[in-house]
């Protein structure tokens, strides 16, 4: 624990239990929902609960704090939403790994509002199951690898870096293999922006992304967009407070608007060339799975650009296999860096990659997937709006933003009625007034009239009618 937090003592060594007393001393001290979620929040975050510790009860909560039992159990419902506190049978409620990316669960159901069908869960946008391929005959071909057993590191196989060059948006004089993409991601910045340096980062973006880069220390500046990109002028801002790496987002899984054109790019790429030595790690997160190709800076800026290729959402997240190319001292530096250069993707998940990138079957899959994750999208899109909701999301995105005025209140109401969406306001380093919900829609049912009782959840959220229904 930091000095800030020396005479906080709330939990016991082991993490696993709550000095009583000091919680519902602060749960007293804030008195409603609305003051209890950040403060709890916070307390999180920052460490002084830490991972682990076991929450005394609702009903002890309220009665020792004089805070209503329903005011706590919304608190707890939204810290449980943004996945900062997780119910387990027995075992009470107990707060997570705020750095961690898992599900979370969904708050009980509460009266007529509950979801007869269909998933609670649209905070993470987890692949569906179904719109997978199958793995078998991928790993066959894995255990065919050459050189199989050998001791001597291979970065990445032949026979991926082949594949993967095919289509790689610009010339790249090195590749390695890494792992999931987010994972790769935070090593690209990591490595380039070295410790206590500052980074420029497209938004909006993954929270749990966001949260690890601050954990390393950087400094972190948003870069906003527009419909045409990325905004050059906070770019510059960025780059003028000693930014020299740029994290950006060529397909967007969590953006509001589509992909930079080609005219922004070339803008950009004139603010960057005002400044030495800056990289551009392009996280390309949703892969093959995209609708819309990415940018690159790769032509415009030779020598200067990263790019990490996911794989996660195309072919599941148990092949834990990306593909970072780009120029060979920034893509070594990378490499020595990974577990000081020791770690390297097994040569089986290597090449059972490589094997669905060329799969024919593997692609008609693909083209499945993005079509019914399209149409989901478009359902729940047409369904709020015509409840005078609007909603943004790019081409490639896989969630839906709605803004609100009051994003604390909302998710209290939604996770009341049975429905976990996150806190728009995690995905940017700084919070836009009001806030937004990011709801996930790659696993939203296929049922219309699941699809309307979401949408009128969101409505009533959005206006408060459920404070009313469960007061």
């Amino acid at each position: 624990m930091d000095n800030n937090h020396a005479n906080e003592t709330p939990y016991a060594a082991d993490a696993e239990r709550l000095d009583d007393d000091w919680l519902v001393h602060q749960i007293a001290a804030a008195g409603s929902a609305e003051s209890v979620v950040p403060l709890l929040e916070r307390k999180i975050r920052e460490g002084v609960i830490q991972p682990g510790t076991r929450l005394p009860t609702i009903r002890t909560l309220s009665e020792r704090s004089g805070v209503s039992f329903r005011n706590i159990h919304d608190a707890l419902a939204v810290l449980r939403g943004k996945g900062l506190v997780e119910t387990r049978r027995r075992g009470g409620t107990v707060v997570a790994d705020p750095l961690a990316v898992r599900p979370v669960a969904a708050a009980e159901p509460a009266g007529t509002d509950a979801p007869a069908t269909g998933p609670a869960e649209l905070a993470h946008a987890s692949s569906d199951p179904e719109l997978l391929p199958d793995l078998a005959d991928a790993l066959a071909a894995g255990l065919n690898s050459p050189g199989l057993h050998s001791n001597v590191r291979q970065y990445i196989t032949d026979r991926l870096q082949t594949v993967a060059q095919r289509d790689w948006p610009f010339s790249a004089e090195a590749f390695i293999a890494g792992g999931s993409g987010a994972e790769a991601a935070l090593l690209c910045v990591g490595t380039l922006a070295a410790p206590g340096g500052k980074l420029a980062i497209d938004v909006p973006i993954n929270p749990g992304l966001l949260d690890h880069i601050r954990r390393l220390g950087l400094e972190v500046f948003q870069v906003p967009a527009d419909a045409h990109g990325a905004d050059p002028a906070a770019l510059a801002s960025a780059l003028e407070r000693g930014a020299r790496v740029y994290l950006f987002q060529p397909t967007g899984p969590y953006a509001m608007t589509p992909p930079a054109t080609a005219a922004r790019i070339r803008e950009l790429a004139d603010v960057i060339a005002g400044f030495d030595d800056v990289t551009v790690v392009e996280d390309d997160a949703v892969g093959p799975l995209a609708n819309e190709a990415g940018p690159t800076f790769g032509t415009v800026l030779p020598g200067q650009a990263v790019r990490v290729r996911s794989y996660c959402r195309s072919y599941g997240s148990d092949l834990r296999t990306s593909v970072i190319g780009g120029p060979r001292e920034a893509v070594e530096r990378i490499r020595d860096n990974r577990s000081y250069g020791l770690a390297v993707n097994s040569r089986i998940l290597q090449d059972a990659l490589a094997h669905l990138i060329e799969s024919p079957t593997t692609a008609r899959t693909l083209k499945r997937a993005r079509s019914v994750y399209a149409k989901r999208k478009a359902a729940l899109a047409e369904a709020l709006t015509r409840r005078g909701i609007t909603t943004h999301s790019g081409p490639n995105a896989q969630f839906l933003w709605v803004e609100v005025n009051s994003e604390v209140d909302t998710l209290i109401d939604l996770a009341t009625a049975g429905y976990s969406v996150g806190a728009g306001s995690r995905s940017f380093v700084e919070p836009p007034p009001g806030g937004y919900l990011r709801i996930a829609t790659l696993r939203l049912p296929d049922d219309s009239e699941a699809i309307d009782r979401i949408a009128d959840a969101v409505g009533r959220a959005m206006h408060g009618q459920m404070r009313d229904l469960y007061a």
